[in-house]
């Protein structure tokens, strides 16, 4: 027997499951993160659920691994010191940035700007130009000035060089000629070039980029080493593959030269899933809810295809990195509620974390916080252990609440529901940014939660927002991890354009399009894919003449030979025009940036249905609990997830208990347990 894992490393635990390739089953578990040194986590979540799997570490077939490494990297501000090259007279090309001032609005007053993440006095001009735009040499390469900034660099003490000169992505010799003297004089040293990581113009963004690449490089190095052998002492012999910021999948070695494409990697693994989940039960377009304790990330899946960005922002730095497009707030499980002095409440974004955590987690926690608010009102049932070990302390949490209810001259309970409300408004605003703001209407699409609270709160959301059906996966605590296993390699290969319509035709951009879909062959080939698994993707980065907002536009290449290739294109392009903004004009069409994406097929795991049963539900009922719905309190069945079978139908108020989260069903909707194991949660008079 062979079996496949997926492993998500987060802040406060590592999720990992493990599939069975033989009889189709899952097992998910849980264990402490260890912040200091990731692999040991990593390492003693693999074994003990492969063990709860009833098989060992040796027999894994495909091992894929989501990590937060580069993510706290940069939100901590503790990566590498990073040398950076650069063409003589931009040295302070990180200082100027795009003069924009991070932090909320007036937030400049006090503030202090983030320091660059390579110092200027690790900076090094060096002569030679490219010209722009025909990308022709105009003064050649000081090769001893090089030299000599590598080794006074070298002698200083940084880990890793980055290599930025102006015009790169037009011409990449000079640039590689560095690299060379670089690996020659100090071959110690990692070393990115800009033509590499973004060919493409921007200096700033591309400048910025390559240089987080090497910020993170060292250590994510030392870090998926660590993992390699660790894994192979352990008797491992699995193909390990990393999870990009886009959903896909790399090789260890790949992520080792490439980790800025590592940023957002475990926020993609859910949407990704829950996309996968979602197409398999006939429902391609939905919105995602992923609720974790200290934050909520939210995204939009528009026919089975999770949303993409090339603007990838952790913390105040916005970089070009292609990453599944989240949106992210801060409302979490852990989220503060407190009375400001104008007598509003206000929930997060400041969060009681996992030390001390809410006042329920009974490690000294006082503040009032979203999981409290949940147990007081019965929306966590007494017998629930958080991830199923740790007991909640229920009193601790309604003397917490209690404290917002003597401000408010309220209830505890009615204070649990204000607190609830709030931090339900801002994960609907979150939503409204990824929906209505890009003009979708959010009752065409369905909604998908999963995280740890995410399936307590999203029934509230639908029943604001209108999104339908409701879909609460099965583990919806671990979505990250079993997202990685539905995950493909996959890679972007891009080359700055800047030709219009009227320019030039079909024939031209098509053949732009086959160099780049070479490289992306060439690429999969290094990742052991083989060519029959080969899968293309083709966009064209387009804007109107003369104007600055872009729009990624999916292009039929084989379209482009024909008359009228390139209308299509800009048809689809102001017709997206239209739905954002609510106008296009007469202008010429700019193709910007042409990408592909090469993809490579892995079948990391497969969702089987099972026959339905019957509709009651009743032999999974556990227990009855008051809990608190619409200013009074309802007698309310409580269900072992685990005991319910497909068919199985549940009519709200009813409360839904697993070992990773806790499902609400409100009164007035109805929860169906579909083949696939999913609770689809609609109103009770639409179905």
């Amino acid at each position: 027997m062979t079996y496949n894992l997926g492993v998500d490393v987060g802040g406060t635990f590592t999720d990992v499951i493990v599939f069975d390739e033989e009889t189709h089953e899952l097992t998910i578990d849980k264990v402490l993160s260890t912040p200091a040194n990731p692999s040991e986590g990593v390492l003693r979540g693999i074994e003990e659920a492969t063990t709860k799997a009833d098989t060992s570490v040796g027999e894994l077939d495909l091992l894929f691994h989501g990590t937060t490494v580069v993510t706290n990297m940069l939100l901590e501000e503790t990566g590498s010191r990073v040398g950076l090259i650069t063409s003589a007279g931009h040295e302070d090309i990180l200082h100027l940035a795009r003069a924009w001032t991070p932090g909320p609005l007036y937030g400049w007053i006090g503030m202090e700007k983030p320091d660059p993440l390579a110092d200027l006095v690790d900076t090094r001009g060096v002569a030679g130009k490219i010209n722009s735009p025909a990308g022709e040499e105009t003064e050649p390469l000081d090769e001893s000035a090089v030299r000599s900034a590598v080794q006074e660099l070298h002698a200083s003490g940084v880990e890793a060089v980055t290599v930025a000169l102006l015009n790169s992505y037009l011409d990449s010799a000079h640039e590689e000629r560095v690299r060379e003297i670089i690996e020659a004089e100090a071959p110690d040293l990692p070393v990115s070039i800009s033509s590499e990581i973004v060919p493409e113009y921007g200096e700033y963004e591309r400048t910025l980029t390559t240089v987080i690449n090497d910020y993170a490089r060292p250590q994510v190095i030392q870090y998926l080493d660590d993992l390699d052998v660790s894994l192979e002492e352990a008797g491992s012999t699995a193909t390990m593959n990393v999870v990009r910021s886009d959903g896909g999948l790399m090789s260890s070695t790949a992520a080792k030269r490439r980790p800025v494409e590592l940023a957002l990697s475990g926020p993609s693994g859910g949407v990704v899933g829950a996309a996968t989940i979602a197409a398999k039960k006939g429902v391609p377009d939905v919105l995602t809810l992923d609720m974790g304790g200290t934050s909520t990330d939210v995204s939009l899946v528009e026919g089975g295809t999770p949303g993409t960005t090339r603007q990838t922002k952790v913390g105040y730095r916005e970089f070009k990195s292609r990453s599944v497009d989240v949106n992210t707030v801060g409302a979490g499980g852990g989220s503060i509620a407190r009375v400001q002095l104008s007598g509003a409440l206000q929930v997060g974004p400041e969060s009681a974390g996992a030390d001390p955590g809410p006042a329920c987690y009974g490690q000294g926690g006082e503040e009032p916080t979203v999981t409290d608010a949940n147990v007081v009102l019965g929306r966590i049932p007494p017998m629930v252990q958080l991830g199923g070990k740790m007991d909640l302390d229920h009193e601790a949490a309604r003397e917490a609440v209690a404290g917002i209810a003597e401000q408010r001259d309220s209830s505890i309970e009615e204070a649990a529901q204000a607190i609830l409300d709030i931090v339900n408004e801002n994960m609907y605003g979150a939503l409204r940014v990824v929906s209505v703001e890009r003009g979708y209407d959010p009752r065409d699409f369905g909604l998908v939660a999963f995280g740890g609270a995410g399936p307590m709160h999203a029934n509230a959301l639908v029943d604001v927002m209108g999104a339908d059906p409701l879909i609460v996966p099965p583990g919806p605590g671990v979505m990250s991890a079993f997202g990685f296993l539905t995950s493909d390699v996959q890679n972007e290969f891009s080359e700055t354009y800047l030709e219009t319509d009227e320019d030039v035709d079909g024939t031209d951009v098509e053949a732009e399009f086959r160099t780049l879909q070479a490289d992306a062959a060439d690429w999969l080939d290094s990742e052991g894919v083989a060519a029959d698994d080969h899968r293309f993707e083709y966009y064209a980065d387009c804007r109107y003449f003369r104007q600055d907002i872009q729009m990624s536009i999916p292009v039929d290449v084989d379209n482009l030979r024909r008359d009228g290739g390139l209308a299509e294109i800009k048809d689809d392009f102001e017709a997206r025009h239209d739905q954002q903004f609510g106008f296009s004009l007469d202008a010429p069409l700019e193709i910007a940036t042409i990408r592909v994406i090469g993809k490579g097929e892995i079948e990391g795991v497969s969702i089987e249905a099972s026959e339905p049963g019957d509709s009651d539900p009743s032999g999974a009922q556990v227990a009855t609990n008051e809990v608190y719905f619409d200013g009074s309190y309802h007698e309310t069945p409580i269900y072992d997830r685990t005991e319910l079978v497909a068919g199985n139908e549940i009519t709200g108020p009813a409360i839904v208990v697993e070992n990773d989260s806790t499902v609400v069903v409100q009164p007035a909707y109805t929860a169906t347990v579909d083949p696939y194991g999913n609770l689809e949660i609609t109103r009770g008079d639409d179905r």
